[in-house]
């Protein structure tokens, strides 16, 4: 909370940025606000150290650099942020003259600083390199990540040792705190507030949470409805029903717990456990999409046991399930789950991982744009047999 204290102004600046690394002024000097999701956030913690590739970029005549900044939770497989290098955009200008010694502050999603550090790092090729960058249109923000992909994909140990480190060193203010919001909590099934925090042993609850909020972009609040509890066994229907104006959105939530032991889960169990996510979560949608076929509208209450009167039988249903993560070498597997969902239940289905709905949701910041997003994903789903894998630009802003 060190530049949430230090200098509050600055959380406008920061709450308008979306997911990448930006450089605002704090009350000593420049800090690199790196803004991600609290996985990237608590390996970084842990780990105490970043590393900056410089990722070439050629497109016939035109070159350019990527700036990768990796966090090694995984030895094979570190978490990434990518970060193309335009020329002409503030960020590129104001690494031109970045100091080896700063701080870095990290915010999530929703704006809030989960850790705040003292750093150092020798950053002379990157200062010597991000000088001679040419401005570069946008059109070339997208092939420029790619490319990153790609080259990193190969790098050698000669690239290893080229790449720079950043020593996350003192914490400017204990990362061990909770946050308590009283905003945002409109919704049904709200308690009126909420706690969160960086370290998560019981996942479930807070990344509902934080799903409702992003949601909170396209629908009102009051649209938004939390854990609706069956009546007649007391159990939950969805995670959260979504009353729009065209369809009623039934969304499972599936997380893993963010704690410092399970940084050293290895790749493959992190990839069974996504597959079993989304089974688990398509499995649970088709649980309810069949109660309410089977009783039209079943009765319902809040979790608070005030009873809740919705008709769900007033519009399409469409299913959405959110996961901690999904790895795009296998979306063929993903893909066939979903498809085989859509054939058997009759209605649309769409998966994301969490990162990926924070995205979609910034992108899509109206029901209509959602949904047509939607409507996009399922078509090219239904029509090619295949489930697209989802790519936004993330344009910084000039």
């Amino acid at each position: 909370m060190y530049l949430s204290i230090m200098r509050p102004d600055a959380l406008r600046e920061v709450a308008v940025l979306g997911r990448g690394l930006w450089v605002v002024e704090g009350p000593d000097g420049p800090v690199l606000v790196v803004k991600t999701g609290k996985e990237f956030i608590l390996a970084a913690r842990e780990r105490r150290e970043l590393r900056l590739y410089l990722a070439p970029y050629e497109s016939g005549d035109v070159t350019g650099l990527t700036l990768l900044t990796a966090c090694f939770d995984d030895p094979c497989s570190p978490l990434m942020i990518k970060t193309p290098l335009l020329g002409g955009d503030p960020l590129t200008q104001a690494l031109q003259s970045f100091p080896d010694e700063f701080s870095i502050c990290f915010f999530d999603e929703h704006n809030r600083e989960l850790l705040s550090c003292s750093a150092q790092a020798r950053l002379d090729e990157l200062r010597e390199h991000v000088g001679l960058v040419s401005p570069l249109k946008s059109e070339h923000w997208h092939p420029m990540m790619e490319q990153a992909d790609i080259w990193f994909s190969f790098t050698t140990p000669e690239d290893d040792v080229r790449a720079m480190t950043v020593k996350l060193l003192d914490d400017l203010f204990p990362s061990d705190f909770l946050i308590a919001d009283f905003t945002r909590q409109d919704f049904q099934g709200s308690t009126g507030f909420s706690n969160t925090q960086l370290e998560r042993p019981e996942p479930g609850y807070l990344q509902e949470l934080d799903i409702i909020y992003l949601l909170q972009r396209a629908y009102s609040a009051e649209q938004i409805i939390h854990g609706p509890l069956k009546i007649a066994d007391g159990e939950e229907l969805v995670d959260a029903v979504i009353l729009g104006s065209e369809v009623t959105i039934l969304l499972q939530a599936k997380d893993s717990p963010n704690t410092a032991a399970i940084l050293d889960t290895k790749l493959e169990r992190k990839r069974k456990k996504a597959i079993s996510q989304l089974k688990e979560g398509l499995s649970q949608l088709r649980g309810a999409v069949s109660t309410i076929r089977r009783e039209g509208n079943p009765p319902l209450r809040l979790v608070s046991g005030a009873p809740l009167e919705i008709d769900l039988a007033a519009r399409p249903l469409v299913g959405v399930v959110v996961v901690k993560e999904l790895f795009i070498d296998s979306y063929d597997e993903y893909g066939s789950m979903i498809l085989e969902f859509m054939d058997d239940v009759g209605i649309r289905a769409l998966a994301f991982d969490y990162n990926e709905f924070e995205v979609m949701t910034r992108h899509c910041p109206s029901e209509q744009e959602l949904l047509s997003a939607f409507w996009q994903i399922s078509e090219c789903a239904l029509e090619r047999r295949i489930y697209p894998r989802l790519r936004f630009n993330e344009l910084p802003p000039r």
